[in-house]
């Protein structure tokens, strides 16, 4: 997959995407006019009134630190009344600052938009602010997240990346800042609770916090969450589930912890399966509270949830309400669904007396979620009067497509809706706990829809240990600002633009198609995944051309990485390297039974953990999570493979067969013919929606979707036929008789509740036969698991061809949501067509 993107179209895309106003930018070097923050000589001062939020001071000595970074200086801070520099950064909380408001009652700084805003902020130049400043840079919020947001954005526009940190991203040296244009603008977030879950870390951030950067503490604790609180802020975020397994110290286990998150202006909240900001597993004393059973000691779970509140309840946070098992696992007490259902209700009424008693009278002013998380979903189908301020989280099914979404009812409720989504995962069918594998695109489309259907008050991303899931996180936490910003445009845009700010704009945009090709190859086979259940699932051919497409990505890997200036070495190695290289390895490994593939990928990790920034991330990095990546040479062995030493990468890509460019005619090869669902012969809208493309979805990297997503469902033959958008693939047909046409989609979940994604299809002049893609919303369903390991749900339709010659294949929406892959046809005497249908 190729993706031609000019510089201009770009840097447009991203100002859209970011600020509402991109009239502030940094200007060239070279460039004379604009607001001089840096000459060579001097910087421009630093003004914080002295009642300014503790969050936003603390924030405001990032960005001195920041300047020095890139100019080797730091700014003086000075007072309002006696500043010293003629050039100033004034740094204020609409509603909190005197100077601000002097400022706007003076006319000289707009803060239209930011009055009782949600974490907004306007970046303005003005002239004569205060005596002494002839022009200023204002960076001013609406809250004092809003005003820290602003601070990270000036941070980043003078090229100070947000994983500077956290991915060695390193900071560009200038000897001249110059701000060009008059203001920059940011409107609130789409969807206000926006964070991430520190989840499975007994294998990466756990140890390398233990040994490596705390060893003093020996576990994750204030040391390990400061630098994180700080990376939040500077994506946007502004929320955390903690780290919370068996071994990893509860979050509040340190009395400073919680303090420390509000110096940062972080809110706090809890797993799932962790109500009330408790961690279980760490905190519950039977000695000191008995049984965690609300059927048989409600006083002492009560008190357990209220010393919490007693300690906490003063900062900001975000409770989960329910109750579920001491991990995560079903609430205790047993009885039948419909007595479960009854007593969470009663639970979550004993929490809101709790939060009222502690934290705010007024309970519904509190934040508050509950998420029907696993065995949870079922029970809340049974709940009758779950308070309406209460924000229902709706969980994915772990493997990144939504089970739920709120209906008409639901999304009239008070507290709205919200997403928890997985890029990391420990559980059935397989885990996927090393590399992030999920498609940006993936995101998008599911996250859009989400949005579309109320989910706009919380977004949690499980990234598992942080790293490597960076580009994930990152690209998560923007569409929760921008839900839409890839929709009429290449998803891979966005991701574009997070590269071209860390690598710049000559290897960013090469890195694009790397990450594109990583995405498409995984997308078909997670790496962690390649191997189960069997070794077989690729026929001969396609284990060939998988190989040749991974030996391909890797040398380009490689040879971009000769253009990467040594200073980025370190940052390409962690974002874009290893990932690439260790799943061509683990790939190579697993389907050719390459022993120098293993060696390589042991190899590799090693490097990540040893040689990599000198050592920083040692135990970050496992190439065997869980014992379940490092297949061992006996078990691949038992399964029928043979163990060698041959040479890598000499493999020849075989070329798939009966493919055609858009609007072209298939042809039927050897009794079968293939049709990639982008490259239909013709594209028809509907009368309220349309078929659009999604580039990064798909086993070749595009497929086709409905938007809106909120589409209306036309689910009889009159509706599909006046109203259904429609695809057309026009075949030629040598060979009659009866034909079966498989439809591969996405397996994505219909926007109404427990009900199967549906299409039409028909060949010829038939009348449109529905046909429902496999449902299931239990985890442990076989059909289930299959499909999502192999990101596909496959549906078959049989039909008579009675001539040979000209035919034509329709398909129809019949639900919104439908992602639609490809089409194969097949009469009897077929080739089998392998995972891939490639011949």
């Amino acid at each position: 997959m190729k993706f031609i993107l000019s510089v201009a179209s770009l840097w447009l895309l991203v100002g859209q995407w970011l600020v509402t106003a991109a009239d502030l930018k940094l200007a060239a070097p070279t460039q004379a006019e604009g607001l001089v923050l840096w000459d060579g000589r001097q910087l421009a001062g630093l003004v914080v009134e002295s009642n300014a939020e503790p969050a936003v001071v603390r924030a405001a000595h990032d960005l001195a630190a920041d300047f020095e970074r890139v100019t080797g200086h730091q700014p003086a801070w000075t007072d309002p009344a006696k500043n010293q520099t003629a050039t100033a950064i004034l740094i204020g909380t609409c509603g909190q600052s005197a100077l601000l408001d002097q400022l706007v009652r003076d006319g000289k700084l707009s803060v239209t938009g930011l009055a009782g805003i949600w974490e907004s902020y306007v970046l303005q130049v003005v002239t004569n602010p205060i005596p002494g400043v002839q022009r200023a840079l204002v960076i001013a919020g609406s809250d004092r997240r809003g005003t820290i947001y602003g601070i990270y954005q000036l941070s980043q526009m003078i090229g100070v990346s947000p994983w500077y940190w956290w991915a060695d991203v390193p900071v560009v040296h200038h000897d001249r800042l110059v701000l060009q244009g008059d203001r920059l603008y940011q409107a609130s977030p789409a969807v206000a609770y926006r964070g991430i879950f520190l989840n499975d870390e007994d294998w990466g951030l756990r140890p390398w916090a233990a040994k490596t950067f705390d060893p003093a503490t020996g576990n994750i604790g204030p040391k390990t969450y400061a630098p994180i609180f700080e990376l939040l802020l500077r994506l946007r975020a502004n929320c955390l589930w903690p780290a919370m397994h068996p071994g990893t110290a509860a979050f509040n286990q340190y009395p400073e912890a919680a303090r420390l998150a509000d110096d940062y202006g972080i809110v706090m909240g809890s797993s799932h399966c962790e109500q009330m900001l408790r961690n279980n597993v760490s905190e519950w004393d039977e000695k000191t509270f008995g049984d965690y059973n609300f059927v048989t000691n409600p006083d002492g779970v009560l008190k357990y949830w209220e010393q919490r509140l007693i300690t906490n309840g003063k900062y900001e946070n975000l409770y989960t309400l329910g109750m579920r098992g001491i991990h995560d696992s079903g609430m205790p007490g047993g009885g039948t669904e419909r007595e479960k259902a009854m007593r969470l209700q009663n639970i979550i009424t004993a929490q809101r007396t709790l939060l009222a008693r502690h934290v705010n009278t007024n309970v519904a002013a509190v934040p508050q979620i509950f998420c029907p998380y696993k065995e949870v979903l079922p029970l809340y189908r049974l709940m009758t009067n779950l308070p309406s301020d209460i924000t229902l989280v709706w969980p994915d099914d772990n493997y990144g497509y939504i089970r739920q979404f709120s209906n008409a009812a639901e999304r009239q409720r008070r507290g709205g809706g919200g997403v928890y989504y997985h890029v990391s995962y420990w559980g059935a069918p397989r885990d996927y706990l090393w590399l992030c594998s999920t498609p940006p695109a993936l995101m998008a489309e599911e996250m859009g829809k989400a949005f579309d259907y109320g989910a706009d008050r919380v977004w949690i991303l499980n990234v598992g240990d942080l790293k490597p899931a960076e580009w994930g996180m990152e690209y998560f936490l923007n569409l929760a600002w921008a839900p839409h910003a890839w929709q009429g445009t290449n998803t891979y845009t966005l991701l574009e633009s997070q590269l071209v700010r860390d690598f710049g704009p000559q290897v960013g945009p090469q890195i694009t198609p790397l990450l594109a090709e990583y995405d498409r190859l995984n997308f078909q086979r997670k790496p962690e995944h390649v191997f189960f259940p069997t070794n077989d699932l690729f026929s001969p051919v396609e284990v060939q051309g998988r190989l040749a497409d991974w030996q391909a990505l890797v040398a380009a890997t490689r040879a971009v990485a000769t253009q990467v200036p040594a200073a980025a070495q370190d940052a390409f190695f962690e974002l874009v390297g290893y990932p690439i290289y260790a799943a061509a390895a683990q790939n190579e490994k697993c389907l050719a039974g390459s022993a120098a593939a293993s060696d390589e990928l042991m190899q590799l990790t090693t490097q990540y953990n040893e040689a990599v920034a000198g050592g920083k991330w040692r135990g970050m990095m496992s190439a065997n999570p869980r014992k379940q990546v490092a297949i061992s040479q006996a078990a691949m062995e038992a399964a029928g493979m043979r163990w060698t030493n041959a040479p890598r990468y000499k493999i020849a890509r075989p070329q798939p067969a009966g493919r055609s460019a858009p609007g072209q005619v298939f042809t039927e090869q050897g009794h079968a013919i293939i049709m990639e669902a982008e490259a239909a012969t013709a594209v028809l809208p509907g009368r309220e929606a349309s078929w659009r493309r999604v580039e990064g979805l798909g086993y070749n990297g595009a497929a086709l979707t409905v938007l809106p997503t909120t589409a209306a469902t036309l689910d009889t033959i009159e509706k599909i036929r006046s109203a259904a958008p429609e695809l057309q693939f026009q075949m030629e047909l040598q060979t009659t008789g009866d034909w079966q046409f498989t439809v591969r989609a996405l397996p994505t979940y219909s926007p109404e509740t427990a009900k199967p994604q549906r299409y039409a299809v028909a060949l010829d002049d038939e009348s449109p036969m529905i046909v429902a893609l496999p449902l299931s919303l239990d985890e442990h369903n076989r059909t289930w698991g299959e499909n999502v390991l192999r990101n596909a749900a496959l549906t078959c339709s049989r039909h008579m061809v009675k001539t040979p010659g000209r035919h034509v294949l329709k398909l129809w929406m019949v639900d919104p949501g439908l992602v639609l892959d490809a089409v194969r046809g097949e009469t009897d005497g077929a080739a089998p067509t392998g995972y891939n249908w490639v011949p």
